[in-house]
């Protein structure tokens, strides 16, 4: 029997479906069984995890905002 725990982002259930059954066939490919996998996706909110010292909701508000002003690569 194998259980995977993966923690992520929220995600849309289209996208869910796609996650655990691709982490199934993985598994599945080296010699698990399908009916013994478990696939557990613990969904948390950007504003709760972080790297770095900072939120991932801040690091992508800071992204798109660098995005938005022409990529920041100081080549004005």
């Amino acid at each position: 029997m194998a259980i995977v725990r993966v923690e992520i982002f929220k995600r849309d259930q289209e996208t869910r479906d796609r996650i655990i059954k691709g982490i199934t066939d993985v598994l599945i490919a080296n010699g698990a069984k399908s009916e013994g996998t478990e696939v557990i996706l613990y969904e948390l909110e950007p504003e709760v995890w972080g790297k770095g010292g900072e939120t991932f909701a801040k690091r992508i508000a800071d992204r798109k905002a660098q995005e938005a002003g022409g990529g920041g690569d100081g080549a004005s």
